[in-house]
C-alpha cells in the first residue's frame, strides 16, 4: 500500500499543497487526485479550460472524420463540431470543475517561475506550493525552412478549423496526424498530397502496415511523395509552393494551402523553466525521472508537455501518477510497454506494445507473425480484403509483447492485443482461449495459431 507523507516542510507555509500549471486531460487527472488526497490544489491555466484533445485535437478531428465518411456537408460539420466541443467542455470540464471547488482553486492566468520554489501570476501576484505538476501540453513545430512563413502555414489545429475547404492541400508528414487529415480532407473533396520525409508512410510500424496504408491512399487519389528532403517555400500566385529534393533531384509542388504535420514541442515557454532548474531535451520536452520528476525535486511533469506517447489517455494516467508518487513514500514507475494507439482511417491502423525494432535494441529475441483479414472467416463473409495483424513474440519466453492491426475494426481490435500484453500471455494462452466465430478480433487468435501452423492447414474455425 502506498503511504503518503506530510505535505510541506515543518515550519514552512505555502499558499498551496499543489499547484498544477495547465488545464488539460493530465493537469485536470492531477488537480482530482490530489483533491481525492484532501490536498489544497491551484489550478492554472492561461488559455481555454480542457486543454488540446476537447478543444483543438482528437475529439474536434475524430468528430470531422466520423461525419465526413457519413456524407455530411462541410458547413453542417462545423457547426456540429463546434457545438461538440462546446459541450464536452462545459460538461467534462468545467462542471466536473465545480464538483471539486472545495479542494481545488481555478486560476485563469499565466504562471512563471520566477525561482525553484515559486511563481507569478500575469496579475503579478505570487503564489507557492509544496510541490508543483506542470501539465502545460504542446505545441506544433514547423520546419526550419526558407520562406515559410511567407506562405501562411498550417498546423493541423488550423487545418480543423479553417473556415472554407480549399480545392488542394498538401500535408508535410507522414505519421498519425498527416494520415489522418489526408484521409479525411480528401474525402471531403480535397486534392490531397502527402509529402513524407521517410521512404515510408508510418515509418514505426511494419513495413507490411505501411505498404498495405500507402496503397489505400493512393486508391483513394491520394498522391504520395516519399523520401523528400524540404529545401525552401514560396508563393507562386494564388498558390503555396514548396520546393523539396527526391532522389537527388530538385522538385516542386504547389496548393492551395500547405500543412505541416511534422511534429511537436514541448509547450513551455511562458514557464521560465530554467529559472526552477527545470531540464528540458533537444526537442523542448521536459526531461523526468520514471517517477515523472523533473531536476527539480518539488516538481513533476505529466502529459504532452513530456516525451511520452502524446495521447489524452496516457496523458491523464501520468497526471494522476505524477500526483501520488509526489506524495508517497513508495513511488512507481509508469510503464508505457502496452500502451495501444489508434489511427482513425478507413480502415484504422492500430498498434500496441513494443514494435519490433524496439525489441532488437534492447536484446529482446523476437518472431513475428502475418496473417491477412482476407485470410478470416470474418473477412471472407463479409468481403473484407483490406487488412493486415502482425503479432510480435518474446521468443524465448513465447510471450506477446507487441502487435499491429490495419483493419476496419482496428481500434476495437487492439484492446485485446493491450490486454494479453499487460497480463503477459503467451501465444499458446491466446491460442487457448475462446474467440467468437465471425468476428474481426478472431483474426488475432488467427494470427497467433500461424506462429506454428501454415494458413493453408486451418479448418474454417482455426482448428
Amino acid at each position: 500500500m502506498i503511504k503518503y507523507k506530510k505535505s510541506g516542510k515543518s515550519g514552512e507555509k505555502t499558499d498551496f499543497d499543489i499547484i498544477v500549471v495547465g488545464g488539460g486531460s493530465a493537469g485536470f487527472s492531477a488537480a482530482i487526485r490530489g483533491a481525492e488526497m484532501g490536498k489544497k490544489v491551484a489550478l492554472i491555466e492561461n488559455r481555454t479550460i480542457g486543454g488540446t484533445c476537447v478543444n483543438i485535437g482528437c475529439v474536434p478531428s475524430k468528430f470531422i472524420i466520423s461525419e465526413a465518411f457519413s456524407g455530411t456537408s462541410w458547413n453542417k460539420i462545423k457547426e456540429g463540431r463546434d457545438n461538440l466541443v462546446r459541450n464536452l467542455r462545459n460538461e467534462k470540464y468545467i462542471k466536473v470543475l465545480e464538483s471539486y471547488s472545495d479542494n481545488v482553486t481555478y486560476i485563469h492566468e499565466t504562471a512563471t517561475f520566477t525561482d525553484n520554489n515559486s511563481v507569478i501570476l500575469s496579475s503579478g501576484k505570487t503564489v507557492t506550493a509544496d510541490l508543483y505538476i506542470i501539465t502545460t501540453g504542446s505545441k506544433p513545430s514547423f520546419p526550419d525552412i526558407t520562406g515559410i512563413q511567407e506562405i501562411d502555414p498550417l498546423d493541423s489545429t488550423g487545418l480543423l478549423f479553417i473556415e472554407n475547404l480549399p480545392e488542394s492541400l498538401i500535408i508535410v508528414g507522414g505519421r498519425f496526424i498527416a494520415l489522418e487529415l489526408g484521409h479525411v480532407f480528401a474525402k471531403l473533396g480535397v486534392r490531397v498530397t502527402i509529402l513524407q520525409r521517410s521512404k515510408k508512410l508510418i515509418p514505426d510500424y511494419n513495413t507490411n502496415i505501411s505498404d498495405e496504408v500507402e496503397k489505400l491512399f493512393r486508391d483513394q487519389d491520394i498522391e504520395v511523395i516519399t523520401g523528400t528532403k524540404l529545401l525552401k517555400a514560396s508563393p507562386k500566385g494564388s498558390l503555396k509552393t514548396l520546393t523539396y529534393s527526391k532522389e537527388g533531384k530538385e522538385k516542386e509542388i504547389s496548393a492551395d494551402r500547405i500543412v505541416f504535420a511534422t511534429g511537436r514541442t514541448g509547450n513551455t515557454d511562458s514557464l521560465n523553466p530554467g529559472a526552477a532548474g527545470i531540464k528540458l531535451d533537444d526537442s523542448g520536452h521536459i526531461i523526468t525521472d520514471k517517477y515523472l520528476r523533473t531536476s527539480n525535486p518539488k516538481i513533476f511533469a505529466a502529459g504532452d508537455v513530456l516525451a511520452s506517447p502524446g495521447l489524452v489517455y496516457v496523458a491523464a494516467k501520468e497526471g494522476q501518477t505524477a500526483v501520488t508518487n509526489a506524495f508517497s513514500e513508495l513511488p512507481l514507475p509508469l510503464k508505457y510497454d502496452s500502451v495501444p494507439e489508434v489511427i482513425f482511417t478507413h480502415p484504422q491502423i492500430a498498434r500496441a506494445g513494443i514494435r519490433e525494432q524496439d525489441a532488437v535494441t534492447r536484446g529482446i529475441p523476437v518472431s513475428i507473425s502475418k496473417f491477412f483479414i482476407s485470410d478470416t472467416p470474418y473477412g471472407l463473409a463479409n468481403n473484407d480484403k483490406k487488412g493486415v495483424i502482425i503479432l510480435i513474440k518474446n521468443r524465448d519466453s513465447g510471450e506477446l509483447i507487441g502487435g499491429e492491426i490495419f483493419a476496419k475494426d482496428a481500434g476495437n481490435m487492439i484492446q485485446t492485443i493491450t490486454i494479453a500484453i499487460k497480463a503477459h500471455m503467451t501465444i499458446e494462452d491466446i491460442v487457448g482461449t475462446y474467440f467468437p466465430y465471425l468476428t474481426a478480433v478472431e483474426g488475432i487468435k488467427l494470427g497467433a495459431v500461424v506462429f506454428n501452423k501454415d494458413v493453408k492447414m486451418l479448418s474454417c474455425c482455426a482448428g
